[in-house]
């Protein structure tokens, strides 16, 4: 069964710039986006500084799209600028997430769009990739050669 489409009427949007701020919205005054999510697109924004390695992406000015639609699904992307494409997605996660689950998602969302781009490797230490994973219920970034955190 598709996914509703994150951006249609029936859905609450906010856009939150990755360098922090205050999330905005034209379409819904008054009412603030899921904390847990807003901690972890925070999360992961901060950790875009961290061991990225390869061709220089400069995130400094994209800003999340936050959406949930009218049966509780949320969607994430960004909107392209200064040679980073835009994307957006959304894989089946409910806004009751907890903030753990939120960031997982959320890194795993953002590994994958970087890898499209021609030698981005984020998060590495040396050869592999770090993958995002669920702690008990904490996220974090573990190596899978070897399950070191």
């Amino acid at each position: 069964m598709p996914l509703p489409d994150p951006w249609n009427r029936d859905s609450l949007v906010w856009r939150i710039p990755l360098a922090g701020g205050a999330a905005e919205s034209d379409d819904n005054p008054g009412v603030d986006p899921p904390e847990a999510w807003v901690r972890a697109l925070a999360a992961v924004a901060l950790d875009l500084r961290c061991l990225r390695y390869g061709r220089e992406v400069n995130v400094g000015r994209l800003v999340w799209d936050l959406a949930v639609d009218s049966e509780y699904f949320v969607s994430i992307g960004w909107q392209g600028a200064r040679g980073v494409g835009g994307f957006s997605r959304g894989e089946g996660l409910t806004v009751d997430a907890s903030f753990g689950e939120a960031a997982v998602w959320v890194a795993d969302t953002v590994q994958s769009e970087l890898a499209g781009y021609d030698f981005v490797q984020w998060p590495s230490r040396g050869r592999h990739l770090l993958l995002p994973r669920l702690l008990a219920t904490n996220p974090a970034w573990v190596d899978p050669h070897g399950g070191r955190r």
